[in-house]
């Protein structure tokens, strides 16, 4: 399913390789209002229990900085950043890229609460989960383990708009090194297959004969990046959160088949 991957960590999964071409790379020299757009508010998904605000979000040294902060703002008390490509960036299959620096190292209980994810969703007007959604990575509470998961609904369409866990997933261990340096997370997403992998090397592929079987997803996909505070995964930052703390995004790179 895999049709080719390179296992070099300086080398991109989706640089141009073969019939793999690079259609697409954002290597943040400025921030490109044409590609992303900052969230503000209130938002579960990106934020959970922290407030969305602009000034959280900026470029630093061929970055973009998505910083969280332990900050008092009406009834919120945590700030974060998050940008998505809806409606502005979206492909239908391909390799999709992103080189981070994630939030929440440090000692034992100083990530608690901090929850960075790179994800995907239908850049359609379905009702979620009815045309999935690729987590192509998610970390919480700064304890190393990378995770990729698709989500669905396996009851589309006798009943839409319904999400009762249908998902698949796993995780890998990072390199130790995965807050001070930079490593690239992706998913390489097929008409028949999805795979999820860490510094290039797969592990994990989701086919139609996974277990439970996946409904794929049938439309283009947006991105969205993101630090969450708090929610019922991680649960809320502790004493001793390291605050403010910092996502580095170094480039975000997209590959399709030709």
């Amino acid at each position: 399913l895999l049709l080719c991957w390179v296992s070099i960590n300086s080398a991109s999964f989706c640089d141009t390789n073969g019939s793999w071409k690079q259609v697409w790379k954002d290597d943040f020299n400025s921030l490109d209002t044409s590609s992303w757009t900052v969230q503000t508010g209130q938002s579960g998904g990106l934020a959970r229990e922290a407030l969305l605000t602009a000034d959280n979000v900026y470029i630093e040294n061929g970055n973009l900085v998505l910083r969280s902060q332990k900050q008092r703002i009406n009834n919120f008390n945590w700030t974060t950043g998050a940008v998505i490509s809806q409606n502005k960036k979206y492909w239908k299959y391909g390799r999709f890229c992103i080189s981070a620096k994630l939030p929440g190292g440090g000692s034992p209980g100083q990530g608690k609460g901090i929850w960075p994810a790179h994800w995907m969703m239908p850049n359609d007007e379905s009702c979620w989960p009815d045309h999935g959604e690729i987590d192509i990575m998610e970390m919480i509470n700064g304890d190393g383990n990378v995770h990729g998961t698709y989500h669905w609904n396996d009851q589309y369409p006798k009943n839409p708009c319904r999400y009762a866990g249908a998902q698949i997933g796993s995780e890998t261990k990072a390199d130790s090194n995965w807050a001070t340096a930079y490593h690239e997370y992706a998913a390489e997403w097929g008409p028949d297959y999805i795979t999820f992998l860490y510094d290039s090397k797969p592990y994990l592929t989701i086919t139609p004969k996974s277990n439970p079987t996946p409904l794929l997803p049938p439309s283009p996909m947006y991105m969205l990046l993101n630090t969450a505070v708090g929610g019922p995964w991680p649960g809320p930052p502790g004493s001793e959160t390291v605050f403010p703390t910092y996502h580095y995004i170094d480039y975000v790179a997209v590959a399709q088949y030709s």
